[in-house]
């Protein structure tokens, strides 16, 4: 019993030594019209700056109410960022409607100073065949269609490596970069010619350490 209590203290323990997370960016897209484009808005551009590859605001389609973005064939939208060291986790949601067709991206840079690019990561939507790939394992799985599903990529700056989560489920952990840097700089939602797919919810989170700190091996080792 004493031991059970002495398990409870170091945990209360822990959990207040561990840095709380904290939202360094978040975008739900509530706070734009409906049927406006995102380029030119809350740090949104089209890629290197041109609006041509635009996206937009929807009210048909939401995770949380009322709004989300469509990215359609032509969109390759872009969030910059300038983080530099640290642990981050990023996650958007999409819904990729059953029929949909031709191939849709989630990116990552580290690099984005045009000319100058260089890719982290690289989630691939092909919907002709049914597959989510991981660009740089190779590793795939299936598309979930009609409902809302969360990509997560947990980024290890200072170790140069991430993992990259697909509907809850552990697809891959690659190197952050091999001939860029180890920075945050951009999200990028593009399509190569696919249909209409929706994101929502999208947040870059410092998670101050917690990724690694409050696992079950960090309290044994205190127990110890």
């Amino acid at each position: 019993m004493k031991s059970f209590y002495r398990l409870l203290t170091v945990c209360s323990a822990l959990l207040l030594i561990v840095p709380a997370a904290s939202a360094n960016w978040s975008d739900n897209f509530d706070s734009y019209t409906p049927g406006t484009g995102l380029h030119g808005q809350g740090g949104w551009t089209g890629w290197e700056n041109n609006p041509a590859w635009d996206a937009f605001v929807v009210d048909s389609m939401s995770l949380s109410p009322d709004n989300s973005l469509a990215t359609i064939p032509t969109s390759d939208i872009v969030q910059e960022f300038t983080e530099t060291t640290g642990e981050w986790e990023m996650t958007a949601w999409c819904y990729i409607p059953s029929g949909s067709t031709g191939d849709q991206f989630f990116i990552m840079l580290n690099t984005y100073d045009p000319p100058s690019f260089n890719w982290s990561v690289q989630l691939e939507f092909h919907s002709d065949i049914g597959q989510v790939k991981d660009n740089y394992s190779g590793t795939t799985t299936a598309i979930v269609n009609d409902q809302w599903v969360e990509v997560k990529v947990e980024i290890y700056l200072d170790a140069n490596t991430y993992d990259i989560y697909y509907n809850g489920s552990f697809l891959a952990s690659n190197a952050w970069q091999s001939s860029g840097v180890n920075e945050i700089a951009a999200l990028d939602l593009f399509s190569s010619g696919g249909s209409t797919i929706f994101w929502d919810d999208c947040n870059l989170v410092d998670t101050g350490g917690a990724l690694e700190h409050t696992t079950w091996g960090h309290i044994k080792t205190v127990l110890q």
